[in-house]
């Protein structure tokens, strides 16, 4: 009786191990010299172009198990860069990203929808200044063999996050509305 236990138990573990374990999509690494990450405001009437030269990106992707990919991009908020470097100061202040207090904004996808060959809606969620927003936005994705690009558009509201807030607040000093815009190279890893 014990022997026949002890060989069932054996067995059961056996299975276990041997069971094959559910492949997960290929993971990615972001080519920096490569990639962007910037976005467009508007003080006044005038766009302010920017960009952020710290971030990482975490990429499993696969466009025939969706469900199983993911992205997570954390973007180091001091790294902002608009040409002008008292702007740039200023950014980093209480009422714009408040690095002192939140020094980085976490991007992480929820879902891919495809919408046709390489174009897919993501669901995902943004945290900025310790808030925390869903987000919809298109990306195109293009595979070839073991290099992919990742390029698309997001329009935030500042307001949402804080950003620009006290005596910035005022649309007729700053805009409602930020786009940012991403091209990511990666090569399978």
């Amino acid at each position: 009786m014990v022997a026949r236990r002890l060989l069932r138990t054996a067995t059961i573990l056996f299975l276990a191990v041997a069971a094959p374990v559910a492949a997960q999509p290929p993971s990615w690494a972001v080519d920096p010299a490569k990639s962007r990450l910037g976005f467009t405001a508007r003080q006044g009437a005038q766009p302010i172009e920017g960009a952020f030269t710290r971030w990482t990106a975490t990429i499993r992707f696969d466009p025939a198990d969706l469900a199983a990919s993911s992205v997570e991009v954390v973007v180091d908020l001091a790294s902002v860069t608009t040409g002008d470097p008292n702007r740039d100061k200023q950014a980093q202040a209480a009422e714009f990203f408040d690095t002192a207090r939140t020094p980085q904004a976490r991007y992480r996808t929820l879902a891919f929808e495809p919408k046709g060959e390489d174009l897919f809606e993501v669901a995902a969620e943004l945290t900025l200044k310790g808030v925390t927003k869903p987000l919809r936005h298109p990306v195109r994705i293009r595979i070839d063999g073991d290099r992919a690009t990742a390029s698309g558009e997001v329009t935030l509201r500042r307001r949402d996050f804080g950003f620009g807030s006290g005596v910035f607040d005022s649309e007729q000093i700053l805009g409602p509305e930020i786009r940012v815009r991403f091209l990511v190279e990666a090569s399978r890893s």
